[in-house]
């Protein structure tokens, strides 16, 4: 963004996305969660899965607040460097909270692909495609917390030592992800339309998984964001802020995908 203007900051523009991903994803498993009671079914994993991915988009919000108090939306110019060394230690954390919220999204729809489908392929492919999502997520923790070193020197850039090289990082992050996406997606396809249930129904169903298809353009346009972050110039507070609008959405995307499939019992009520 441009210096100069004491009042030009986007502040109101992350209050307004953090607001509408935590309200969404609160009533996407709430809804979830009241369809298993109102069907007198017991909670399974696969949602115990969902309400830790949650737990995790709350994580990511609390960071997001904290991140605003100490100069998100606002010009680099206007920030103390007592907030942007509370800034800088914040946004380490993001990354962590943003990973795990998504693998817990993947892990949520894989066990109910085991629990629906209870074939032996779909069984082993779920189990598979877990794996490399746990893998996946070691991974991108385990270099986030070497992004400096060392790792003081994201928030006190003066310290001798070195940082990698984010936009390599960013990439490294979300191509595995959307990849793991599209396979997730693509999984249970063949699987539904040899289901013995009318022909409604599987498009319904065919129809709930492609939503997540959404979330798989999401993933993409995050990409695109956090590497232009990377590449952006020094005011970091204020250029921020088109990616956390994207890391609080996109995992609110997948949250509420994930839970749709579940809340057949709400369609079913739902006037003809």
């Amino acid at each position: 963004g441009e210096k100069g203007y004491d009042h030009d900051n986007l502040r109101h523009v992350v209050i307004t996305a953090s607001c509408f991903a935590l309200v969404v994803s609160t009533l996407a498993v709430g809804l979830r969660l009241w369809c298993r009671r109102i069907t007198r079914t017991k909670v399974f994993l696969d949602d115990y899965l969902m309400i830790v991915a949650l737990v995790f988009e709350y994580g990511i919000t609390v960071a997001g607040v904290v991140l605003l108090y100490n100069g998100l939306g606002t010009h680099i110019i206007y920030v103390s460097p007592e907030q942007l060394v509370v800034y800088m230690k914040t946004l380490s954390t993001g990354t962590f909270l943003y990973t795990l919220c998504i693998t817990f999204v993947k892990l949520s729809i894989l066990a109910l692909y085991k629990r629906i489908f209870s074939i032996r392929p779909m069984m082993q492919a779920s189990n598979v495609v877990a794996c490399i999502v746990i893998l996946w997520c070691f991974g991108v923790c385990l270099i986030g917390a070497v992004t400096c070193m060392p790792f003081k020197k994201l928030w006190e850039p003066n310290l001798p030592g070195g940082c990698i090289n984010l936009a390599q990082f960013y990439y490294g992050l979300q191509i595995p992800n959307i990849l793991t996406d599209a396979i997730i997606l693509v999984l249970p396809m063949k699987a539904v339309w040899n289901l013995q249930v009318p022909r409604s129904q599987k498009v319904m169903l065919s129809g709930i998984f492609l939503i997540g298809t959404t979330t798989l353009a999401f993933d993409i346009v995050r990409l695109v964001v956090m590497v232009q972050l990377s590449e952006a110039g020094g005011d970091i507070t204020y250029d921020q802020v088109t990616a956390s609008v994207w890391t609080c959405i996109e995992p609110m995307m997948g949250i509420t995908a994930a839970c749709l499939s579940n809340m057949r019992p709400l369609f079913v009520m739902l006037p003809r």
